[in-house]
């Protein structure tokens, strides 16, 4: 799909707190069991692949607000969820508000069986499909033996502080997010010996071992982390509505796997610097839309575009259809109108002949295909169900005549080429280009062609699928 350019890029950059150490809330609950607040640590992992080798936390406010994250050591990948949490007999609700890096658990609300035997709290998802177990163990908050961590993180090689590195104590729901000063702060963990993981998106993570944590003192520990390999390059993009065809304002966007987390600007625009070299799933969500993931290469010093095209919350309840407009040769017609008569709805084909129309009302409805040059053709009796998307392949005829060709040949150094030999191949029919790098080839017939054009000391180029429309003229740069 072919994805707008921006001329102005917006930046706007939010950091996911997780895990932030705080006092508990003593605002009374309505459908909590008392039991449950607090903050519980990860011990137990089970899926129906087995056991997993996973760490993390869970951590409940006695005004029912919660927040947790699970951590893949085998990827380095953290997983962070907000939300609200409910309980009635034996049954627990979690209304998943925000969550990042999906691993498993997307927005949404759950139902879990779930027991507490003194400080072990174990949950085991309610669903017909898959079965999830989880087992979390509490900390003493009434211990008075506790202590505080802090430091600094640096690059490695430049010695410059790095604000936004994650530094997480390991199997406890206690972390910080360094400052612009590279500084961090964890307060009130309690008395022990942990291990202190340091990590931000770019560089590579590095965990401390044996870190003492003594009562009622402060822990000095500072990092230094190098940047990973393989440069970065940067991502842009925008969000809108693809029925109302309207830009949307504060959608967030995360690369999975990562700490880079923004929201869509006024202008529905959003941008990402100096992301790692790599293969992500960038995901896009919004209050009231269906959220949209897509897969994308992040190359080094380059910039590329990822566009996200929302539908409606329910839009799953109408139908869509797709397919590919081609001409007699087969090959693709970029911007033909596809319009599904007597409905608002419409789209325009890409540069592969393909388009969608989405959110169509169960039915059966005409679609015409236009654009000039072409014979209009009107496709009737097409039908559209609920959930499904209907493929309507279509093929056009141009309209028989003749077309101008009107050619422009620069350098790379955006000048004008005199004398360049502009052929359509396969025909009797060339030009010369003037002083200005212009030429016009005069009634060709419709069709498409393959256009070469050449000139001694420079290199040859052959540009495919040039259309020839029936009285329209044609340029070509």
């Amino acid at each position: 799909m072919k994805t707008l350019k921006f001329f102005s890029l917006i930046l706007i950059i939010t950091v996911l707190l997780i895990g932030c150490s705080s006092k508990k809330s003593t605002e009374p609950s309505v459908n909590l069991d008392g039991d449950l607040v607090g903050n519980w640590n990860l011990t137990g992992y089970i899926d129906e692949d087995g056991e997993q080798e996973y760490e993390g936390y869970f951590n409940i406010e006695a005004n029912g607000n919660m927040e947790g994250a699970i951590t893949d050591p085998e990827e380095a990948q953290t997983y962070t969820v907000s939300g609200k949490v409910t309980t009635s007999a034996s049954t627990m609700t979690t209304e998943i508000t925000q969550s990042s890096n999906s691993l498993w658990l997307e927005t949404g609300t759950y139902e879990w069986t779930y027991t507490i035997n003194g400080n072990i709290l174990t949950m085991t998802e309610i669903s017909e499909e898959e079965q999830l177990t989880l087992t979390y163990s509490k900390e003493n908050e009434n211990s008075e033996d506790k202590g505080n961590l802090s430091g600094t993180v640096t690059d490695n090689s430049k010695g410059e502080a790095i604000a936004g590195v994650l530094v997480q104590i390991v199997n406890t729901g206690f972390s910080a997010i360094t400052d612009d000063n590279g500084e961090y702060s964890i307060t009130d963990v309690p008395v022990g010996i942990y291990s202190v993981k340091a990590s931000k998106s770019g560089y590579e993570s590095y965990t401390e071992n044996n870190v003492q944590i003594n009562k009622n003192q402060t822990t000095s520990l500072d990092f230094q982390i190098s940047e990973t390999s393989g440069g970065t390059g940067d991502i842009d993009g925008f969000v809108a509505d693809v029925i109302n065809q309207t830009v949307i304002e504060g959608a967030y966007i995360v690369i999975e796997g990562t700490s880079f987390a923004t929201y869509s600007s006024s202008e529905g625009i959003y941008f990402f610097e100096n992301v790692p070299v790599g293969n992500y799933n960038i995901t896009c969500t919004k209050s009231g839309y269906e959220s949209q993931t897509i897969n994308a290469e992040v190359i080094a010093d380059e910039e590329i575009s990822v566009d996200f095209l929302l539908l409606p919350e329910g839009s799953s309840n109408y139908g869509s259809i797709s397919g590919t407009v081609t001409n007699s040769n087969g090959d693709p017609i970029v911007n033909v109108v596809v319009q599904v008569e007597g409905y608002y709805n419409s789209s325009l084909t890409f540069e592969d002949g393909s388009y969608e129309i989405f959110a169509i009302p169960a039915g059966t409805y005409s679609i015409s295909f236009t654009k000039p040059g072409y014979e209009t053709h009107l496709e009737e009796n097409v039908i559209v169900t609920n959930g499904n998307t209907t493929t309507l392949d279509i093929q056009l005829q141009q309209i028989s005549g003749t077309g101008n060709l009107i050619c422009y040949v620069e350098n790379t150094l955006e000048l004008p080429i005199n004398g360049a030999l502009v052929e359509v191949l396969g025909t009797s029919f060339s030009g010369t280009t003037g002083i200005a790098g212009m030429c016009t080839i005069q009634e060709i017939p419709a069709g498409s062609y393959t256009v070469r054009v050449s000139k001694s000391g420079y290199q040859t180029q052959e540009i495919e699928n040039v259309e020839i429309l029936a009285g329209y003229p044609q340029s070509l740069y």
